[in-house]
């Protein structure tokens, strides 16, 4: 019944959007969403711009692409702010009218993850050069793609109250299997200074498998003050990851070959009976993140030029057009009584008539310097229980109690601190680039048990750091950024990172291109908890060497022929992996990593078709395993109906050549090298229909379609953790600015 009530409101609210849009007067919203000219009048019209988004919504690149409309992208701007010194800059918006299915798995969050079949499971990038260096609590590296970090946490300044909420709900399928996600973001401006928001995520998956459930959920209240001199920008994060882990089959065949099971019946479909190494086991993270940053910026006023005054009348005219075109709207709504009666509309007129003198000075402010802070705590635990009466079989070593319950606990907490001092670039017509100088303080804590979980010893850390940053982004034909900084004092001595990157744009037929190329060289301490750990199953304190690695690579980016091409090369020294045995080894020897990607898409009218591949070589596929070949392909129709529905019908897939994929050990919860089967050599096939009505976005797709017709039927991500099998999924998005 309830599965019923659901679709029904589904239905209804789709339906009626759609009547509504149809036949109604033009307002503000209608204005903004539509900055073209109407076409022709026509039942069924075919659309195919260039300024459609990528097939990920997780994109980080640094643009505003993906953003409904130029006057959307005006009225609402997100940014985020760099490491350390936090500088701002754009980020995208999660509004692309393309591939909103797509990005809401797992998968389309990177050409290759390999994860746990789970919405919010523990997962890792196949790709060598997406894996960021390993967090001092591992732990929290298999959720890379669902936490939110300083480096990726958005800030905002909008011109009205901004509503962003996205529902993918269990409409379909057993609800002892279902999954759910619901995320949204919440802010407003207060004046043209302050912004006040909060955002959310919740996961609730229940899993196609047996103890294979998780619960992701996250909230976070975020603020920030933009003036000429100050600047500030704060957020307070509260986050837990809850995993039911079952250590995955332990026959691959019920996937494989289910033939082999049914006994001449029809093949079992309950995929909850399948065995699992073990039950009732659970992985639990929890922390909270506290983050300031601030700078006040020291400079002059001088006054506007032509240009700029230019563009200020053209925002004062756009101003007008909008009030006169509110004032309208509310004449026709029959709000004139209530406008005559409290004096709404003077006070509307006086209060744009103010804001147009704050807005529009006769001067601009130039910032000659800034003095830098910022400053981060974040405090984390993890717990690794389990009432399974057979685990302790699964494993070789038993470092507690036999007796004893599973309750391996552990914790840690950091604050970070830095001060820093900027030379602003282009103060001068002689000042062409940026320089900064920046102090960088660390400290970190670290509670272990001893020899049982009821005794514990603490690890106390801090380290020095100092560094710089020289950046020219002004300027159209030649940017760049070259940072570094060098532990100088502390438990990291002697570590160090440089890293830059030169950036070149040009016209080719007509539009733009770029050539960037990038380099780095690290000496990096290894992870703390790679180089202790004390739990049941896994003991370790190790001496580990620092790891080096050196990093060349290029790009080119051809936006006339949608043409995109990576290419780089990277040399580890002293890399740390972790091996068959589930502890972590190192390799002293040199491992080198060639990588290749080509993105091309190609677009005629309707037909779109999407394509990306990535070719990648180890020097010991022993060491580092990774597979020769990660491709995505995606072949879609988009075109609008009745003038207001954008249509995109398609079907796409993910595939990878076989290799010796890693084995996910939930006691570590890391990623380890085996050696027993290799994995894929598979497509993942799904097809969809994505639909944008104005600002709401839904989808309907199915998912793994190939497990239904390819056979053998060799569906799985990692060793022993298949993917799901085929199921159908359905979501919504909606934002709202007013």
């Amino acid at each position: 019944m309830k599965q019923s009530l659901s679709i029904c409101f589904f239905w209804m609210l789709f339906s009626g959007m759609i009547f509504a849009q149809t036949g109604r007067r033009a307002t503000r919203s209608d204005i903004d969403s539509s900055p073209h000219p109407k076409t022709k009048p026509s039942t069924l019209s075919l659309v195919g711009t260039d300024d459609d988004a990528s097939r990920s919504a997780a994109s980080d690149t640094v643009s505003t692409a993906g953003a409904p409309s130029q006057s959307d992208t005006v009225r609402t701007k997100v940014y985020r702010l760099t490491d350390k010194l936090g500088e701002r800059y754009l980020a995208p918006m999660d509004t692309q009218r393309l591939n909103f299915s797509n990005s809401m798995l797992v998968e389309g969050r990177g050409l290759a993850v390999s994860y746990l079949a789970n919405i919010g499971s523990p997962a890792q990038s196949r790709i060598f050069s997406e894996r960021s260096e390993a967090d001092d609590f591992i732990f929290l590296d298999a959720y890379k793609y669902y936490r939110i970090t300083p480096q990726n946490a958005c800030f905002y300044d909008v011109k009205d109250p901004y509503t962003h909420l996205t529902y993918q709900p269990a409409l379909f399928g057993n609800k002892q299997n279902s999954e759910e996600t619901f995320r949204g973001v919440l802010t407003s401006n207060f004046g043209r200074k302050i912004n006040v928001g909060a955002d959310f995520d919740y996961t609730y998956v229940r899993g196609q498998y047996a103890s294979n459930s998780n619960k992701n959920f996250f909230y976070r209240p975020f603020a920030n003050f933009l003036s000429d001199r100050y600047m500030a920008h704060a957020y307070f994060l509260n986050y837990e990851f809850l995993s039911s882990e079952n250590g995955g089959l332990t026959n691959d065949r019920h996937i494989s070959h289910p033939d082999d099971f049914s006994e001449g019946k029809r093949p079992i479909n309950d995929t909850k009976s399948f065995p699992t190494r073990f039950l009732d086991t659970w992985n639990h993270i929890k922390g909270k993140q506290i983050f300031f940053a601030h700078r006040y910026n020291l400079g002059f006023y001088r006054e506007m030029t032509a240009g700029e005054k230019e563009e200020a009348e053209k925002r004062k005219k756009n101003r007008e057009a909008q009030l006169q075109e509110s004032l309208h709207n509310s004449e026709h709504k029959g709000h004139d009584d209530l406008a005559q009666t409290t004096g709404f509309s003077d006070e509307l007129a006086d209060d744009t008539a103010q804001t147009k003198e704050k807005e529009e000075p006769d001067a601009v402010f130039v910032p000659v310097s800034s003095i830098i802070h910022t400053i981060e705590y974040e405090g984390m635990n993890r717990l690794f229980i389990s009432n399974s009466k057979s685990i302790d079989t699964c494993y070789a070593h038993i470092h507690t109690p036999v007796d004893s319950a599973i309750h391996d606990f552990t914790e840690a907490w950091n604050i970070k601190n830095t001060i820093g001092l900027s030379l602003r670039e282009g103060f001068q017509d002689w000042v062409k680039f940026g320089l900064t100088a920046f102090v960088h303080f660390e400290k970190r804590r670290f509670t272990l048990p001893v020899d049982s979980a009821r005794s514990t010893i603490q690890y106390d850390e801090f380290s020095t750091y100092l560094g710089a940053e020289l950046s020219k982004q002004q300027g159209y034909l030649l940017t760049y950024r070259a940072k570094g900084e060098f532990c100088m004092a502390g438990t990291d001595l002697g570590e160090f990172r440089m890293e830059g990157d030169l950036k070149t744009q040009f016209k080719l037929m007509g539009k733009e291109a770029s050539v960037i190329a990038t380099g780095s060289i690290k000496n990096i301490t290894p992870a703390f908890y790679t180089r202790h750990h004390h739990s049941r199953f896994f003991w370790w304190d190790e001496p580990f060497k620092n790891i080096q690695r050196i990093y060349m690579g290029g790009e080119i980016d051809v936006r006339q022929t949608k043409t995109k091409m990576i290419a780089g090369v990277e040399s580890v020294q002293n890399f740390i992996y972790f091996g068959k045995a589930g502890s972590p080894t190192q390799y002293e020897s040199n491992l080198q990593v060639i990588m290749a990607r080509l993105k091309q898409d190609f677009r005629y009218k309707a037909l779109g078709w999407d394509n990306e591949v990535a070719y990648q070589l180890s020097s010991d596929k022993i060491v580092l395993p990774l597979p020769a070949i990660s491709a995505y392909s995606n072949l879609y129709l988009d075109f609008t109906y009745a003038k207001v529905l954008n249509i995109q019908i398609g079907v796409d897939a993910y595939y990878f050549t076989s290799y010796f994929a890693p084995y996910y050990e939930p006691a570590t919860q890391q990623f380890q090298n085996q050696e027993e089967k290799k994995i894929g050599n598979y497509p993942i096939i799904s097809a969809y229909a994505n639909l944008k009505l104005k600002q709401a976005r839904f989808h309907i797709s199915g998912y793994n379609l190939g497990s239904l017709f390819i056979t053998p039927t060799e569906y799985f991500s990692l060793l022993h953790y298949p993917l799901n099998p085929m199921l159908i999924k359905v979501g919504i998005s909606f934002y709202l600015n007013n």
